[in-house]
């Protein structure tokens, strides 16, 4: 573990003189990230979400089910023109991308360059993997959607579709960015908020996938086989939106607060901890029940991927410190996060 702190340190060290080759690898970091999220989308929605040769296509909510529903509205008064031509995912992805140029301008103004930059690389590439998984052979993806209608059907691609789309926007969001869409209102709502974002997520879909559950049913008659077939689906789509926020608030720890309680006879260590993390602390005197000493026990809130840091601090300055680590479930008050470039 030392020598593994040591290296680390060193690389830290070379980067911090050498800002450009830093600069370079924090955004090939950046790049390599967000293609994986924009593909791993793009993929769910092929394999699980919509697959070409499924009757019944679940709702993926957000930006993507709002150009599912506009399909679906568009598909209603023309004659199902987009599915006899066999261009659905082309068009998906024309809406897709069209939708979210306004909500780049959301995340430009309200959120950051950086952040609004890569979300708009990763809605792109999302748009382009759609297209081209759209010409790629049906043959695999055929057997994706036969094995899991034999094990599960609809369940199963709930299941999957929302692990993939929940990944994705998780991993974007961990590297301060997005996968776009909706993704980019309910982050800037849980910035304010300081709250998890998933839930916000599931609350603008759910309009969503209303509107186009409406939409189906009409098209495919009220009180017939396909319209309870349309429910079924819906029902399992709203699965896939509660999936997809439980993977997103699993690993998207941002907007996570932990309480750190230190018992300690190290003086000057509250002083160690505001002087390295950007938080203030809580002091208060205590003694030992059992060796009756005097201790000093510190209070301090801390975002949850900062845990590691403020434990590596208090075990150097105080090999001999007890502390106590618990996740809260809200904080309300002045609480520091950094902002998002």
């Amino acid at each position: 573990m030392a020598h593994k702190n040591s290296f680390r340190r060193k690389v830290n060290d070379y980067l911090y003189d050498h800002p450009i080759q830093k600069g370079a690898l924090h955004y090939s970091w950046l790049m390599i990230v967000t293609v994986f999220s924009a593909f791993l989308f793009a993929f769910g929605f092929r394999a699980f979400i919509a697959p070409t040769v499924a009757e019944n296509r679940l709702v993926s909510g957000g930006v993507s089910g709002i150009s599912q529903t506009i399909i679906a509205a568009v598909e209603l008064f023309n004659g199902h023109a987009i599915a006899a031509n066999n261009i659905y995912d082309i068009v998906y992805s024309v809406i897709y991308f069209s939708i979210n140029v306004p909500i780049f301008l959301l995340a430009w103004k309200g959120i950051g360059r950086r952040f609004a930059i890569f979300t708009l690389i990763n809605v792109g590439l999302a748009s382009l993997f759609t297209s081209l998984l759209r010409f790629a052979d049906d043959s695999f993806f055929n057997v994706i959607t036969e094995f899991i209608q034999a094990h599960g059907g609809l369940a199963t691609r709930a299941l999957l579709g929302g692990i993939c789309t929940g990944v994705s926007s998780a991993v974007a969001y961990k590297i301060d960015t997005s996968a776009g869409g909706m993704d980019v209102v309910a982050y800037y709502i849980a910035l304010k908020k300081s709250r998890l974002v998933g839930r916000y997520s599931v609350y603008i879909n759910i309009v969503t996938v209303t509107i186009y559950t409406l939409l189906s049913i009409t098209d495919a008659g009220w009180g017939t086989a396909r319209a309870a077939e349309i429910f079924v689906a819906t029902l399992l789509s709203v699965l896939y939106l509660f999936v997809t926020m439980f993977v997103i608030d699993a690993i998207n720890i941002r907007n996570k607060k932990c309480r750190i309680q230190v018992v300690t006879e190290m003086k000057d260590l509250s002083k160690v901890l505001i002087g390295t993390l950007p938080h203030g602390a809580t002091v208060l005197t205590g003694k030992g029940a059992y060796t009756e000493k005097d201790k000093i026990i510190i209070t301090m809130v801390v975002s949850s991927y900062e845990v590691k840091q403020s434990i590596n601090v208090i075990r150097e300055a105080d090999p001999n410190a007890f502390v106590e680590v618990v996740e809260l479930k809200a904080v309300y008050g002045r609480f520091f996060l950094p902002p998002i470039r």
